[in-house]
C-alpha cells in the first residue's frame, strides 16, 4: 500500500533537506504526485517501515553518541576539578609559610620596639634626674628642709648648745672626714618622699646624741667612716 507524504515530512524521514527533495521530484528520480497544485511524494509501507527503522537504529546511534559524550565531559569535569583541589592545595601551604614568616618577623620588630621603650624610658630617667637634681648637695639639703615641718626651736637651739660643748671639750683630728646629708641622699638617688624620711631620720638620730652626726650652719653632716643602716632602715 503507497502512501502520499509532503516533501518537508519525507525529507525528515530519510534525513535530507526539503530542497533535495524537490529536486529529486523535478528530475524524476523520486516518485510524486500533484494534488491541487502540491506535490506529495510517494512512498510504499514497507519504505516507511525501513526509513523508521532506520531512523529509531539512528536516534539510538545518536544516543549512545550523546551518553558517551556526556561521560567525557564528566570525566573533564572531575579532572579539572582536581587539578583545582590541587592548585588550592598549594596556595594554603604558601599562604601557611608567608603567615609564619609575618608571624616571626613582628614578633622580632615587638621584641625591638620594647628594648627600645626600655632604653628611651632609661634616658628619660636619667635625664629627668639631671635636670631636676640639686646644684650641690647642700642645695638638696636645704629643698627638703624647707618643706619638712618647722623645727622646734628650742631642740635645735639644745642640739647646737651641746654640739658647742663637745666642741670644746676634744679637738678636731687631721683624720676626720664628714660629708653633708645631701651626698648621701644624692648618691642613693633617693626620690623626693624618701629624701623627706631620711632627713627627718637623721634629725632624731641626731637630736639623741648621735656621735656619728654633726650640725653646722643649719646643714646636717654624717661621718665618712660609719655605717648608717639602722638610720635608714
Amino acid at each position: 500500500m503507497q502512501q502520499l507524504v509532503k516533501p518537508s515530512e519525507y525529507a525528515k524521514m530519510v534525513g535530507i533537506s526539503r530542497q533535495s527533495v524537490y529536486a529529486k521530484i523535478k528530475r524524476g528520480t523520486l516518485p510524486s504526485r500533484k494534488v491541487d497544485g502540491r506535490y506529495y511524494v510517494i512512498v510504499s509501507d514497507d519504505s516507511v517501515n525501513e526509513m523508521e527503522e532506520v531512523d529509531t537504529a539512528s536516534s539510538l546511534h545518536n544516543g549512545e553518541i550523546e551518553h558517551v559524550s556526556l561521560i567525557d565531559e564528566y570525566r573533564e569535569i572531575i579532572r579539572a576539578k582536581d587539578e583545582t583541589i590541587e592548585v588550592l592545595k598549594a596556595s594554603i601551604e604558601n599562604l601557611k609559610e608567608a603567615n609564619a614568616q609575618i608571624t616571626q618577623t613582628l614578633q622580632q620588630e615587638i621584641t625591638l620596639l620594647k628594648q627600645a621603650f626600655h632604653e628611651m624610658r632609661t634616658l628619660y630617667q636619667r635625664d629627668y634626674m639631671i635636670t631636676h637634681a640639686p646644684h650641690s648637695a647642700q642645695h638638696t639639703q636645704e629643698v627638703v628642709e624647707a618643706d619638712l615641718a618647722k623645727e622646734d626651736i628650742e631642740a635645735s637651739m639644745s642640739a647646737q648648745d651641746k654640739t658647742s660643748k663637745k666642741r670644746k671639750k676634744s679637738k678636731k683630728s687631721e683624720e676626720e672626714c664628714w660629708i653633708p646629708l645631701g651626698d648621701l641622699i644624692q648618691r642613693n638617688a633617693f626620690n623626693y618622699n624618701k629624701a623627706k624620711q631620711v632627713v627627718k631620720q637623721f634629725k632624731k638620730a641626731y637630736k639623741k646624741g648621735d656621735p656619728r652626726i654633726r650640725k653646722q650652719n643649719g646643714i646636717y653632716y654624717i661621718s665618712c667612716y660609719d655605717f648608717y643602716e639602722d638610720i635608714l632602715d
